[in-house]
């Protein structure tokens, strides 16, 4: 049995565990001992621009593991979860990223009919539908054309700015993140323009992923929060201070100020964060309320600039129990007053 194999077996076990018999009270102490933000993207059908992401994640999905997690968790807004950072509490909030559409999907129905207030951090380039966003450009073409036609169509498109060729269909998305950071939308906008895809305007009137501002203002309405997810979701471990300033501040300010807020709650695109010394940029002038990374719950008391998350789509028993489980002995010597 290889590593990989020893892995996914102890995920397995480990997420079956954390929520079963004796070991049960144990994980929920646990996890009373942490700040509990769980996050999703699309609740969508299938379409191309999700294909290369894993399977669907629908209404179905969602409500099925709501329902889950609030057999163990009190549901609140994400502002009340960091109010309440640095103690002890069953409360759990939801976020999703990337800006999709939830109303039009249904995702919303399922978090009404739960009692849950979200939070949905969204790409201010293509709120209203005026762009798709570079992977899932590079996700359509992989799902609408052969590889043997965008494979060499990839590799002399990125050729021209020195970058190493690919030589199989499965390596498409990881070398795309070795792409510069400011070059990314250019590079998938010539991919697609090389592999004869629909023009984009066309793409976008038929599939409609992201949701409008008339859709935000319905979502707030309801009780439902906004936050930042970047202009055009960098990897931010890759920009300089002007890239800092490009996707987040300057967006930020825009956004904060159409929505009326005098400070946003951010999450970052792969849930890569800024280098060190640029995250004060973020907190300049308190713009940013939070920044989330996507690597499991924080401990309570963390700094609500580096709290994590605990994905809900695919495995969410370990995601959200498992690794609370396998982290007990660590996380119940650390007391729940860890200085910010």
């Amino acid at each position: 049995m290889n590593r990989r194999q020893v892995t996914d077996l102890l995920r397995r076990h480990a997420g079956i565990l954390a929520i079963s018999g004796p070991f049960a009270r144990r994980t929920l102490d646990s996890l009373r001992r942490r700040t509990k933000i769980v996050y999703a993207h699309q609740v969508a059908p299938p379409a191309p621009h999700f294909a290369a992401f894993g399977r669907p994640f629908g209404p179905e999905e969602l409500d099925a593991q709501l329902t889950q997690l609030g057999r163990h968790f009190e549901f609140a807004p994400l502002a009340t979860v960091l109010e309440r950072n640095r103690e002890s509490s069953s409360l759990l909030a939801v976020t999703f990223d990337d800006g999709y559409d939830l109303v039009g999907s249904g995702a919303k129905d399922v978090l009404d009919a739960h009692g849950v207030k979200a939070t949905v951090f969204v790409l201010t380039d293509y709120l209203d539908n005026r762009g798709l966003m570079w992977r899932n450009k590079l996700s359509a073409i992989a799902a609408l054309r052969p590889p043997d036609a965008y494979v060499p169509h990839y590799n002399r498109v990125t050729a021209r700015v020195g970058a190493p060729p690919i030589r199989a269909a499965s390596e498409l998305l990881g070398a795309a993140m070795g792409w510069q950071m400011a070059l990314k939308d250019e590079l998938a906008d010539a991919l697609w323009e090389a592999c004869d895809m629909p023009p984009l305007a066309e793409y976008l009137d038929e599939h409609r992923p992201y949701l409008t501002r008339e859709q935000l203002a319905a979502w707030r309405a309801d009780g439902h929060s906004v936050g930042l997810h970047t202009a055009t979701h960098p990897d931010c471990s890759k920009l300089d201070a002007d890239g800092v300033a490009a996707e987040i501040v300057e967006p930020g300010r825009r956004l904060s100020e159409e929505l009326g807020v005098g400070a946003l709650h951010f999450s970052y695109p792969f849930g890569r964060r800024c280098r060190p010394e640029l995250e004060p940029l973020l907190e300049r002038d308190g713009l940013i309320r939070c920044a989330l990374g996507i690597r499991g719950f924080s401990l309570s008391g963390t700094d609500p600039m580096h709290l994590e998350r605990a994905s809900i789509e695919g495995d969410m028993r370990f995601s959200v129990y498992g690794k609370a489980f396998l982290d007990f002995p660590r996380a119940s010597s650390t007391t729940q007053d860890k200085p910010t």
